[in-house]
């Protein structure tokens, strides 16, 4: 329970602008890096293949590492609880239109467009019957969205409907190269 008011917490601070953030210059390739760390052992345990590619020359973003390996791992998370065994999931960044991409892209249940529009919620659980233990608080995304907010970012989630996977698009504000 604890857990889950710090969680609420942090989604309060990060909406009301009022969450502290250790800016600095980052590179994606380390973001992607720890977050794979972070989540590799549940993967190695649950049979889910995990994927992770950097494309060349990426602009560096100018980020709060650890929040934004938080990201990461709560989008890592969510993409094995819905992915079966045998399945992947895949993050890569990639450049976008004056953005760093960070994404998150699952094999696994996929979701219809009702939920898909909803999912960013807070306290939304796509699967209404999985129990506060076996599943998610229904937090973790709107987590998510907030702290990918703090940083001046966006994020959505596109899926090609029930059965098809789910890609989760995290886009952060790329740091302009000086030539």
């Amino acid at each position: 329970m604890e857990g889950l008011v710090d969680d609420i917490a942090t989604v309060s601070l990060a909406q009301e602008r009022q969450l502290d953030l250790d800016l600095r210059q980052t590179e994606a390739d380390d973001l992607v890096a720890a977050a794979v760390a972070s989540v590799a052992r549940a993967f190695d345990d649950s049979g889910v293949e995990l994927l992770s590619t950097v494309h060349a020359d990426l602009p560096a973003v100018v980020a709060d590492p650890d929040r934004v390996q938080e990201v990461l791992a709560i989008l890592l998370d969510n993409a094995l609880r819905h992915t079966q065994a045998g399945g992947r999931v895949t993050v890569t960044a990639r450049q976008g239109a004056g953005t760093v991409e960070l994404v998150v892209a699952d094999t696994g249940g996929g979701l219809a467009p009702e939920p898909l529009r909803r999912v960013f919620e807070r306290f939304y659980r796509v699967d209404d019957g999985r129990s506060l233990g076996s599943g998610g608080s229904g937090v973790g995304l709107a987590i998510a969205r907030a702290l990918t907010e703090a940083h001046g970012g966006t994020i959505r989630a596109e899926s090609r409907g029930p059965g098809r996977g789910s890609t989760f698009i995290v886009s952060l504000p790329a740091l302009k190269q000086v030539t």
